[in-house]
Formats: C-alpha cells, structure tokens, sequence
C-alpha cells in the first residue's frame, strides 16, 4: 500500500480530512466546484459524491435559491458591460454553471431583441396616428374659416357694411 502524499491519499482513498478540506473550500469560494476541481486535479463527480456527504445545510440551501428576474439582469448587464468575466460572476454570485449563466445571456439579449422590434414596429403606427390627428385638426381649421367667411358675407349683406379687411395700405 502506499502511504498518504501531501496529507490527502492514502493508497487509492483520499483521506477524510482532505475530502472535508475541498468540501469547505469549494463552500468558502461560492460553489463553484468545477474550479476547484481543476485546480486540485479532481473529478467532479467525486467532489460531489464528497459534497454529499461532508457538505453543511447552508450549501444545499443556497444551492437551491431560486434567482429573481431583476437579479439575473442585474448579473447579465455586468458581464455584458464588461465588468465582470463569466468566471468572475460565478464565483461571486456562487452560481454552479457556467451554462446557467450563458442561458440567461441567451434570454436576456433575446428579450432585449423583441423589445427593440416591438420599438420599432409601434413607432410606425404612431407616426401615422399622429398624422391622421393632424389631418383631423387641419380639416377642422379649414371648416372655421369658411364659417367665418360665411359670417362676414351674411353680416356685410345685412348691415350694409364693408367688414372685410381692405388689402393695400392707404396712403
């Protein structure tokens, strides 16, 4: 049998101590457990068989929290703007998977896409609302004046009195 190498293995078996020092370590770094398997030389489903068994509550509650729409915007406008890499956001929001976050990548630009077309198509019939608007406006001046013409044709008939404006200066 071979004896324990840098305090983690003995023969084939990883010592308990080892197992509970990765446990911890992956819980301290924020679950992201992939790291430290590649930084350790482990098997990811080793750790996770260790994580099973040598991980505490807090973990698994965390590893269950569900992420709000608000918050999931807030992580994807921060890799999006340059701030922060994925790895980075990983590690900080302790988010598993890197997919997870590619995912809301994915969702997040598709939705900002339908919102710049919905944008785009609702300016249009705007515009031509605005313009029948205007048309409306426009036939309704027209109507005025020819009432006030009218006016004035009926009254200078009736009073016998030039109410026209006189056009030419006098001089």
């Amino acid at each position: 049998m071979s004896k324990e190498v840098k305090g983690k293995k003995y023969g084939r078996l990883y010592l308990e101590t080892y197992k509970r020092s990765i446990v911890s370590e992956i819980e301290s770094e924020g679950h992201a457990i992939k790291m430290v398997c590649e930084r350790h030389s482990l098997s990811v489903n080793t750790v996770n068989k260790w994580i099973e068994s040598y991980a505490s509550s807090t973990y698994f509650e965390q590893k269950k929290k569900r992420r709000s729409r608000a918050e999931k915007n807030k992580i994807v406008r921060e890799i999006i703007s340059g701030r922060s890499t994925i790895s980075d956001v990983q590690l900080k929001y302790s988010i598993d998977c890197r997919e997870t976050i590619n995912s809301w990548l994915r969702a997040y630009k598709n939705a900002e896409q339908e919102l710049s077309d919905l944008q785009d198509s609702s300016v249009i019939p705007e515009k031509q609302l605005q313009l029948t608007e205007m048309q409306k406006e426009l036939e309704m001046a027209r109507l005025k004046i020819r009432a006030f013409e009218v006016m004035v044709d009926i009254a200078s008939d009736q009073f016998k009195v030039d109410i026209r404006k006189k056009l030419g200066a006098k001089q």
